[in-house]
């Protein structure tokens, strides 16, 4: 396992830690940590605090991030696949999506305020995107085309087809605009493609 791991599972495990810590912990030099405490920091997965550790001066510890967490195995898909297959069975699973479209509507429908035309879809795909989707926006004769490259529900997406449609209908909700999904990657296409019409029905 390569050092930089071993330091991130480290302070998973202990917390916010100091550099002679760490070099405890590594069997490394002052300068060796420093250097990969540097490029973990640089990369945004680590973090500078000051903290008190009994009397004295405060000590500059190093501590995980939020953005650190995608980089620790999880099982969310699993997760959701288990309540969606429960909601399938229970018959509610439309019900369940229409509720989260809505709530995810709203909290973009805030975040779109005060926005118009081209400057309200270009900050709708920002908001969308979370850096992970690999999205591109493309004005039409008709109004726009948002391509998404990286499918963010893809997995769940081939299983439940209703999922596939989530984003076509947060767009709808979130601008007053009409969007549909035309195709997608479940359908073996590179991208996910969803119009947005220029003008409401």
């Amino acid at each position: 396992m390569d050092t930089s791991r071993l330091l991130m599972e480290y302070l998973k495990q202990r917390g916010p830690s100091t550099v002679k810590e760490l070099m405890v912990y590594l069997g490394l030099s002052q300068t060796a940590v420093r250097h990969q405490l540097n490029s973990l920091e640089k990369s945004g997965w680590l973090a500078q605090e000051q903290r008190r550790l009994g009397r004295g001066r405060p000590a500059t510890v190093y501590t995980l991030t939020r953005a650190s967490e995608g980089l620790f195995p999880k099982r969310y898909p699993e997760l959701l696949d288990a309540v969606l297959c429960e909601a399938e069975a229970e018959g509610i699973i439309g019900r369940l999506l229409e509720g989260v479209a809505e709530s995810m509507a709203t909290e973009l429908r805030r975040k779109l305020e005060g926005l118009e035309g081209q400057d309200r879809l270009d900050a709708l795909l920002a908001h969308m995107d979370y850096g992970d989707m690999l999205g591109t926006m493309q004005e039409t004769p008709a109004g726009w085309e948002l391509k998404a490259y990286n499918c963010l529900y893809y997995a769940t997406g081939k299983r439940f087809e209703q999922v596939c449609d989530l984003p076509a209908r947060v767009i709808s909700r979130a601008t007053g605009l009409p969007a549909e999904r035309p195709f997608c990657q479940r359908d073996g296409q590179q991208a996910c493609h969803f119009l947005i019409a220029r003008h409401p029905r």
